[in-house]
């Protein structure tokens, strides 16, 4: 089954996350965050954001998993 936002993409942003970033989009809108997918994700792998620590490969490989199952709601 593919990852949806709200079952598995959107608990991975935490609300200091979601305030931090609040500049550029909201992390906790599904609609701003399918719209901004790829910089989101290249921001993820590079390793520079979240702001205070990188992510696990595998929560980075789970967001490009969501984004080429078409970003599932």
């Amino acid at each position: 089954m593919a990852p949806s936002f709200g079952a598995d993409i959107r608990p991975l942003f935490r609300d200091q996350d979601i305030g931090a970033m609040s500049f550029a989009f909201n992390l906790g809108s599904y609609e701003d965050v399918r719209d901004n997918a790829p910089d989101i994700y290249e921001r993820l792998a590079e390793g520079t954001m979240p702001c205070d620590s990188a992510w696990p490969a595998e929560h980075v490989q789970l967001f490009h998993d969501w984004m080429d199952a078409g970003s599932p709601s």
